[in-house]
This record gives structure tokens, sequence and C-alpha cells, in this order.
């Protein structure tokens, strides 16, 4: 980065004020060449509206930053950056701020999860996890609650489709799958003079949100948010 780019970036960080200095720890130094592979003008004015954010969560919380680690922060800086969509931007503003106060709340997978989400996964899976919170459940459904078959038909014709979203969260692992054998539709049979005994059997089955989902909800939201939960067994009304 020329001389130049460097003053650039460092006006643009200095409003941001020693809370940025204490989350980034031992590359504080470095911040100007770590910024350089972000630093063109489109990114790290992303990347510092991140910070703000992230500054602004912990002072509304009332809570003191630590360092985070260099494996987390530098890949949510570089996501942050890219990111122009303003709720999933916030996110990784929380991701920031809660790896800054509860480095335990923050697993490195999140980065890579959130970094896959859609908009609309997002919205979804939030209105899934404040669902099932509600419920005290943890069984979900791309509809979030129950619909006829012709709402289900009009609301697609109109352009909503929940259902490629939960697809999308479902293969991320934050919505799994169980199954139970449904007694009432079991089925022995043998035809006469064969051994063999065919039984055939049906399985029920019902989508869970994962506890992975609730930790990592969580800890995209603001510091100060919680989410209220105790536990019950998946399929559970």
């Amino acid at each position: 980065m020329d001389e130049l780019g460097k003053e650039a970036v460092k006006q643009a960080l200095q409003p941001v004020g020693d809370i940025l200095r204490k989350i980034v720890g031992p590359l504080a130094d470095e911040m100007g060449e770590s910024m350089g592979v972000v630093a063109r003008h489109y990114r790290y004015k992303l990347a510092v509206k991140m910070y703000q954010k992230t500054e602004r969560m912990l002072l509304d919380a009332g809570l003191q930053p630590h360092s985070v680690p260099p494996r987390l922060f530098l890949p949510i800086i570089e996501n942050a950056s890219m990111q122009d969509d303003e709720d999933l931007h916030t996110r990784w503003a929380a991701l920031l701020a809660n790896a800054a106060t509860s480095p335990d709340l923050v697993h490195p997978s999140f980065i890579e999860v959130l970094r896959q989400l859609t908009p609309k996964d997002a919205e979804l899976l939030d209105e899934l996890c404040d669902s099932c919170v509600g419920r005290r459940s943890r069984t979900v459904q791309p509809w979030v609650r129950s619909i006829s078959n012709a709402e289900r038909v009009r609301r697609m014709a109109a352009g909503e489709n929940p259902e490629e979203a939960f697809e999308n969260v479902t293969r991320l692992g934050l919505i799994g799958t169980s199954y139970e054998l449904d007694d009432s539709k079991i089925k022995v049979g043998f035809r006469r003079g064969d051994n063999d005994v065919k039984v055939r059997a049906e399985l029920d089955s019902d989508d869970y949100l994962t506890d992975f989902a609730y930790r990592f909800v969580q800890a995209c939201r603001a510091p100060a948010v919680t989410i209220e939960w105790q536990a019950t067994e998946a399929g559970n009304a």
C-alpha cells in the first residue's frame, strides 16, 4: 500500500478509538498493513463500518472487550468487508463483539456458516429460533407455522419460498432430522409356501433446530441479546 493509501486507512480508523486497539490486541501495530489486503475503498469502508457497529454494541452492553485471536479476527474482517447486506453485515459486527467479550461463545466454524448464509437464510433462521423458544419446542418447518396447502401454493405464487432457505440451513447443520418408527404402520406378511417373512414399516420424521444453531444465532446477535432456552428432546411439542 502506498503512503497515501496508508494515511487514508489511518484516518478512517481513527474515529473508532481505543476500543478497536483493545480488540485487535497484538495486531494493532500491523493494522495498517493487514488492512492493505482490504484497502480498496469499498472494502475498507465496510470494514470500518463494522468496527463502528461493534463498538456501539459493546458500549450499549457496558462490556469491556479483550483481544480477539487472529484466527477469528482476520476472517471476520475479511468477510465483513465484502458484505453489503445491512443485516448480514451487522451479524458480522455482533460476531466480533461476542468474540471480544465471550471467546468461548464464538466457534471458528460460525465464520464459515455465516459466510454461506443469504439474507433470506438468516431471516428464516432467526424466525425459526424465536418460534422454538416461544413454543419451548425444537421442531421446525419451512413456513415456521403450519399453513394449508392452498395457502402454501398462494404464497409461493406470490414469490415467497422459504423452502430453499430451509434446505440451505439444513445443509449447514443448523437443522437436523429425527426419525421414529410408527408402530401403527408396521405390516408383517408372508405367502403360502414361502418361508420368507416380509415386514413393511414406515418412519415418522421431524425436523428440529440443533444446539449448534442456537449457539450460532446467539453469537450473531449483539452481546446484550441472549436466548433463553430450556433444552427439550427433539420433536417434543
